[in-house]
């Protein structure tokens, strides 16, 4: 009887996975276990790539930048209202690529196993415009059957969250640079 039940809630949790992070948006390749999204922003690369490195200035922001350069940054970031474990702290190291690439990874954490991504820019030819692309891989430093699909699909919510964030602050600067308006 108790394992009928555990498996109909893993069965539940799955399908609740497969429901809130549709199949385009999680990553399809096992080389990433992460989810992938991507976003049209109307500004060129070098504003979009500017606006990824400013998200940790922003008001609110539990990021600590420990030590800078300009080809890489080591991070601390205390994460708060997680699922299941509520608070989280994370040691992570970015590397820039100027105007193409910002990759991070975990350095270490008090309850992540795994903390990894890169942000993409591609250039949009003929127009003014960016395809950015996000990766994210999270992972809990927990026992708990399905893991890896239930923080994928809270990590797609934060994915969607910061591309749509880079969007509005990159094409805000683009129109303040040009003067025009969109």
């Amino acid at each position: 009887m108790q394992r009928g039940i555990l498996t109909s809630l893993a069965v539940g949790a799955i399908m609740s996975a497969s429901i809130a992070a549709p199949q385009s948006a999680m990553a399809k390749c096992e080389k990433f276990p992460g989810v992938t999204d991507h976003i049209k922003v109307n500004a060129e690369p070098s504003i979009v790539y500017e606006c990824i490195r400013e998200l940790r200035y922003k008001p609110g922001s539990h990021v600590k930048e420990l030590k800078s350069s300009d080809h890489e940054a080591t991070l601390e970031e205390h994460f708060t209202d997680l699922p299941i474990v509520k608070t989280a702290k994370c040691t992570y190291v970015e590397k820039y690529t100027h105007d193409k690439e910002v990759a991070y990874k975990m350095v270490n954490s008090d309850k992540f196993k795994a903390f990894e991504g890169k942000w993409e820019l591609s250039e949009l030819p003929g127009e003014k415009a960016t395809d950015v692309s996000l990766q994210s891989f999270v992972l809990l430093d927990l026992p708990v059957p399905f893991l890896r699909q239930l923080t994928n699909t809270q990590t797609i919510k934060g994915v969607k969250e910061r591309l749509a964030e880079v969007k509005k602050l990159a094409e805000a600067k683009a129109t303040a640079s040009t003067g025009t308006v969109r």
